[in-house]
């Protein structure tokens, strides 16, 4: 029996959180289905690792302060807040944003299923608004 759910998740955000983006994307699957208010959907490690990789360049000291996690079988529900400062560029449609060095303490909720040992889907809700002020990309 391999190792469970939430264990895997925990890997995921002790990676990211180390700054491993390439740990933490190995950690999906080949089909993973990945959601973001900002992003939409996308399919697959790749673009899994893409998106890790840009919050990372904006905001390297980002960390995930986990408050609650709930398991039910193979889907974890993570209650916590993304916290850091933005010190590096933020890749956009546009080109890069400058940092602000604004801090970041933005609340979340992700929903992730794991099956055979590897994120199969990953499912983050913020308040995006809240996101661009904090960043001091828009007005209070």
């Amino acid at each position: 029996m391999g190792p469970d759910a939430a264990s895997i998740v925990a890997r995921f955000y002790k990676a990211f959180d180390d700054g491993d983006v390439g740990t933490a994307a190995v950690l999906a699957d080949d089909s993973l289905e990945m959601i973001d208010p900002g992003l939409g959907t996308v399919h697959g490690p790749e673009p899994f690792r893409d998106y890790l990789a840009t919050l990372k360049r904006a905001v390297p000291d980002a960390k995930a302060v986990i408050e609650r996690t709930l398991e039910l079988g193979d889907t974890v529900v993570v209650e916590g807040r993304f916290v850091g400062t933005f010190t590096g560029p933020l890749t956009s449609e546009d080109g890069d944003i400058d940092p602000t060095g604004a801090t970041v303490d933005l609340r979340f909720a992700d929903v992730s299923t794991v099956r055979n040992g590897k994120l199969a889907s990953y499912h983050t809700y913020y308040d995006q608004l809240g996101l661009l002020t904090q960043l001091g990309l828009i007005g209070d």
